[in-house]
């Protein structure tokens, strides 16, 4: 624990704020989702996307669907307004993403990207199957030209937006009154291949074995990409119900290793990200220590804003700066130097001398540690 911890609900909240943050998903009801829906839908001009914070309201919705209404009409619209120019300001650069400059590492969040907002792997001719392919001819991408994190998200975005469309309007092109049995093996195949498991019953797969049943020698005159775009279409939904239903697990990853820092020292980097925060940064104002937060508070702020947004927050929040510093100190074996730092800000922040079991104790027992037996253990192997 940490003197960040009495402030991480209210700093979340705050930050959260500053992006048009009003709505609360872990309680909307099924009615107000709709609304948000039809708001944001207005405000884009056309369905909001995955990611969106329509989509994210919907899939809340339908994990608790007696809600009673909360929301007025008023927060819906002004919440669907801001996710609406957050959408638009993602869409809105003109520069394609040049797959000739994007890399191996690029090429795998783009696809965590889609795969992520699609609720399956995207499929062949995606932008991000693209990148992945062409990322094996440079794997390291090329200097001075790699795409940053907001050009990958507004690429998967626009992206996820041209796949939603052309499977959804392959699944209208399916006449199961006229779908012939290899046309449903077809259908069949690709959703298993989506889903990773047999569709269910009432998949768009089953249904199309049952209807083809009866004129096994028939043609919906489909052809096999239209037939793959609408099971990816019909698995997403699947699997979407699924995680409303029973939920999935979000593996925590999981990191090893000890590697020795170069360039800056450690006290150094400290003081740059407070500098950052006294130059007007919104840590500052949040009163939230980067260099002394734990992972524990760390992963508390990142939940709560993105409950609070609806959305993952974005690169510039308390949130995803908090995460950037403790991602940094993991790789940092903590020096007497480091410990010090930490128990100084810790006893100026709390007015008295940190507890045991604190990040400062923590941190000056493994200072003590490693400068006895030479090892370079870090507060992220502590949990910290």
């Amino acid at each position: 624990m940490s003197s960040n911890s009495t402030m991480v609900l209210t700093a979340a909240h705050n930050d959260a704020m500053h992006f048009g943050a009003r709505i609360d998903l872990k309680s909307i009801s099924e009615a107000d989702a709709r609304k948000l829906m039809s708001a944001e839908h207005k405000a884009l001009g056309y369905r909001p996307p995955p990611g969106s914070l329509a989509a994210e309201a919907q899939a809340e919705a339908a994990k608790h669907p007696s809600t009673p209404i909360r929301i007025s009409a008023e927060e819906l619209r002004k919440a669907a307004i801001a996710d609406a120019e957050r959408i638009k300001g993602l869409r809105a650069s003109t520069n394609e993403l040049n797959l000739n400059t994007v890399g191996a590492a690029e090429a795998r969040k783009l696809m965590s990207e889609e795969h992520k907002a699609l609720g399956y792997r995207p499929p062949p001719g995606s932008l991000a199957a693209q990148a992945q392919s062409a990322a094996t001819k440079h794997p390291n991408g090329v200097p001075d030209a790699h795409p940053d994190a907001h050009d990958l998200q507004r690429a998967a975005l626009e992206d996820i937006a041209k796949i939603e469309a052309n499977a959804a309007s392959a699944a209208a092109a399916i006449n199961l009154e006229a779908i012939g049995e290899a046309e449903a093996r077809k259908l069949m195949s690709e959703e298993h291949k989506a889903l990773g498991y047999r569709p269910p019953p009432g998949s768009l797969a089953a249904e199309a074995q049952a209807a083809a049943a009866k004129h096994p020698h028939s043609t919906a005159g489909v052809d096999a990409a239209t037939l793959a775009k609408a099971a990816l279409e019909d698995a997403k939904k699947i699997e979407i119900q699924r995680r409303a239903s029973g939920g999935s697990l979000n593996s925590e990853r999981m990191t090893g290793g000890r590697r020795r820092s170069s360039g800056s020292s450690s006290s150094e980097k400290m003081i740059s990200s407070k500098n950052r925060s006294a130059s007007g940064g919104s840590l500052d104002h949040e009163k939230i220590n980067p260099d002394t937060i734990t992972v524990t508070e760390a992963r508390q702020l990142q939940s709560e804003e993105q409950k609070i947004l609806g959305h993952r927050p974005p690169t510039d929040s308390v949130a995803a700066q908090v995460q950037s510093a403790v991602d940094q100190r993991d790789q940092e074996p903590v020096t007497q130097e480091i410990a010090a730092s930490i128990q100084s800000q810790e006893q100026q922040a709390l007015g008295h001398r940190p507890e045991a079991g604190s990040i400062a104790a923590v941190a000056q027992s493994l200072a003590d540690k490693n400068e006895n037996d030479g090892e370079e253990r870090t507060l992220g192997e502590a949990g910290l």
